[in-house]
């Protein structure tokens, strides 16, 4: 599978961060949120993340579940940054708790 920018599947509002190591991550054009999926130390495994930062001052990491290879990381990682905009075009002051709590809940996101 292609990384994100290569296949045009970015949804709207997030870009591709420079890749840095084992690491993929999109970061939403406001700033404040990213989604990234980070290889694992054991075997191929990558764990997807959700990244809020404050005012470049406090930047808390959240996990949101783990994939067994980097082709179902992009996609999960898409799915992820997608459901992220869905979510908060539903709810206006949705915090990143709340937005893991229901992305592992529901099956949008293949985690």
């Amino acid at each position: 599978m292609q990384s994100p920018s290569d296949s045009g599947e970015i949804p709207a509002d997030w870009e591709r961060s420079p890749i840095r190591g084992d690491e993929i991550q999109l970061q939403h054009r406001d700033g404040d949120i990213a989604v990234k999926a980070v290889r694992a130390s054991i075997a191929d495994e990558w764990e997807l993340e959700l990244e809020d930062s404050i005012g470049n001052r406090y930047t808390t990491i959240r996990p949101v579940g783990r994939v067994a290879t980097r082709d179902r990381a992009v996609s999960a990682l898409l799915s992820l940054a997608e459901t992220v905009n869905d979510i908060r075009r539903e709810r206006e002051d949705v915090r990143p708790d709340d937005i893991v709590r229901e992305v592992q809940r529901s099956e949008r996101v293949p985690v």
